[in-house]
């Protein structure tokens, strides 16, 4: 064994070499410095763990116990020379072959492979922030290393990985307020695991203790009105070109249906952000469509940016200003151009910027008090929990809490001025679960369309099904994305030509609403327009999309509150998909392909209290797929879900 490794405790890893840390010294701006147990001069065993010590006067000591059934860690250490930025704990290593995949946790849970060309070729990839849950397993032909963070306090950490001498080192990083301590106590455990089996049993490490937080204990649940939503519709611009498509498929599809709204403020997209009010069609008929969607029984919320301001705008003089917005460590407002047409810049605003949400705030009661029942604020939930270096903000710069705590008053202040409306958010966040009634999820269910060439499991379904409403794909009908007319007219894609896109990537749309069925979200098609239910061109895609849409209604019982089990092994037909990577900023000479191998049957097997498992099928293909199930066998139409008790 090396040095420094954790003397009594390997014989829960036994394949590893190293269980180990790394104190990172830094002052915010020149490069950390890392020393780990190597670096110290002496190290004695203790009754629960080991103490390590340095001529300096620097103390690390790191204990384990075995708490429910699982062997958690923590780091503590005193005598420090100078400012610690980080700490990585733990630190594992574990044998490299070809099959070493890890699952991390972005969206619904991605699973990184050929790791490698990743480590190779996309540094950028190599680390992450823990945003949908706070664990990460490296798997194996059914051989898993799992690890997490024990966090109920919103810091700010990520996971690392790096490629070494043949392995593969993964490590949860904690960052350090910079306000110069000399000791300190990590705030929470980690605790670590083998296991056998794949994503789905890491899952069931992590589950037990994530159910018992608050943040679950607390969400709507059973008492979510949005719980009998059957399909979500995804559309933008005026109120005669997003209205009547709903309606129309509310009265076909004879389901409940919402609406997620966007484009209906005045401002271009990605432009003058948090300025949205007034609505682009004046107050009065805005208020006016909001009666007609309430009068027809379909859910409504629209789309407000809550975590962003854009800096190169003409309101950006009006409303708060570059103060509040986060510095990165190198000294530079965290900003980033989404809208690739004018190139405005959109601040991302820190945890304590006040002034920002005080507007923010502002705008969300102008929606409510025109009769709106809830809100979408994007980007909070995939995007809180970065580090500020701002000197002037109300924090120490660095590492804390200030980042998802400050948003989370901002919602809770939301929630308890207007306790019946409800809110949404971006992609799966369990930091939010219990101040937000549905999460849109997007870059699992949809990857490919939006340039993802990446596995992704339903990880976050496994751990809080039934939490909140989850939702969200996509999926575009004819494989056209809305254009904002208030973007300059020289950028929009020349006319679609007589391309049919749909017979070009035939199993792309159905693929994206077949996901969602058997991850058990709530389904969603994007940018639905009138000859949609009108023209026999899209007679397929729309008959699928009521189909899906019953289906999920049918089953609402199983797939919204029932419990995910093991996926176990369907055998199927694997196929050759090709998909579209076509967004709303993607220009005309851009768009490209990406082709993947996949299943032909997607399933998932699902289990209501009290009753016997379900194993959901789903046939996104155009023609008949044969499969096998444990004992079951059968043939699944073309484009056609199935039920089977188990």
């Amino acid at each position: 064994m090396k040095k420094g490794v954790q003397k009594g405790f390997n014989h829960n890893f036994p394949e590893l070499e190293t269980l180990s840390w790394k104190l990172g010294f830094g002052n915010g701006s020149d490069p950390v410095k890392y020393i780990g147990p190597d670096d110290m001069c002496s190290q004695e065993s203790t009754a629960d763990g080991t103490v390590w010590k340095r001529n300096d006067g620097l103390t690390v000591k790191v204990t384990w116990q075995w708490i429910d059934g699982i062997c958690q860690g923590h780091l503590a250490f005193s005598g420090a020379p100078c400012q610690v930025e980080e700490i990585v704990f733990p630190e594992i290593q574990v044998p490299l072959t070809p099959d070493t995949s890890l699952l991390v946790p972005f969206s619904q849970g991605r699973i990184l492979r050929n790791l490698p060309d990743i480590a190779a070729n996309s540094a950028r990839l190599m680390e992450g922030r823990y945003r949908s849950f706070q664990f990460i397993a490296a798997l194996d032909k059914g051989q898993g290393w799992y690890t997490d963070c024990r966090d109920n306090t919103f810091q700010n950490k990520q996971y690392r990985w790096q490629i070494d001498d043949g392995k593969l080192i993964f490590a949860s990083v904690f960052f350090m307020p910079l306000a110069g301590q000399g000791e300190f106590s990590l705030p929470y455990r980690c605790a670590v695991a083998t296991f056998q089996g794949d994503w789905f049993e890491a899952v069931q490490i992590y589950q037990p203790w994530a159910r018992k937080q608050t943040w679950f204990q607390n969400a709507s649940g059973q008492q979510n009105p949005l719980k009998n939503i059957s399909m979500w519709v995804w559309n933008r611009g005026s109120a005669s070109t997003v209205i009547p498509p709903v309606e129309r498929l509310a009265a076909d599809s004879g389901v409940p249906v919402a609406l997620d709204w966007y484009w209906w403020h005045h401002n271009p997209y990605d432009t003058d952000y948090p300025g949205f009010w007034p609505p682009r069609e004046g107050a009065s008929k805005f208020s006016a469509s909001l009666r007609r969607l309430a009068e027809k029984q379909i859910w409504t919320m629209v789309y407000l940016n809550g975590r962003t301001q854009d800096i190169d705008g003409d309101s950006c003089q009006e409303i708060p200003g570059q103060e509040e917005i986060e510095r990165k460590r190198d000294g530079t407002d965290y900003a980033i151009a989404f809208n690739a047409y004018n190139q405005h810049r959109l601040g991302y605003m820190c945890g304590t910027a006040k002034r920002f949400q005080s507007f923010l705030e502002n705008q969300v009661s102008l929606l409510f008090q025109a009769g709106l029942p809830g809100v979408y604020l994007d980007m909070i939930g995939c995007t809180t929990g970065s580090n500020c270096y701002h000197p002037g903000h109300p924090h120490p710069p660095g590492g804390g809490n200030y980042s998802i705590t400050g948003y989370r008053a901002m919602l809770k202040r939301i929630r308890q001025a207007w306790p019946d409306r409800l809110l949404s958010t971006e992609d799966c966040a369990e930091q939010f679960l219990d101040l937000c009634d549905s999460m849109i999820v997007l870059f699992a269910t949809s990857s490919e369309r939006m340039g993802h060439d990446a596995e992704y499991v339903p990880a976050f379904s496994a751990i809080y099904h039934g939490a909140n409403a989850l939702f969200g794909s996509y999926a575009l009908p004819d494989f056209i994305p809305p254009w904002d007319e208030l973007w300059p007219a020289k950028d929009r894609w020349p006319a679609d030509k007589e391309e049919n896109w749909a017979e070009r990537f035939p199993n792309q749309f159905a693929l994206e609403l077949a996901r969602e069925i058997v991850w058990g979200m709530q389904p969603m098609v994007c940018n639905l327009k009138m000859q949609h239910s009108q023209e026999p061109q899209y007679k397929d895609a729309y008959q699928f999309l009521l189909d899906t849409a019953r289906f999920y209604h049918e089953h609402r019982e199983l797939l919204y509150a029932g419990e995910m089990m093991s996926p176990g092994c369907l055998h199927c037909d694997i196929i050759k998909v090709e998909f579209l990577v076509r967004g709303i900023f993607t220009r005309f000479q851009d768009y490209r392909t990406i082709t993947r191998q996949l299943p032909a049957v997607l399933h998932g097997v699902w289990k209501s209290p009290g009753k016997d498992p379900v194993l959901i099928l789903a046939n996104y293909t155009n023609q008949p797929r044969s499969w096998r199930f444990e004992k079951h066998t059968g043939v699944l139409p073309e484009r056609s879900y199935r039920a089977i008790q188990l």
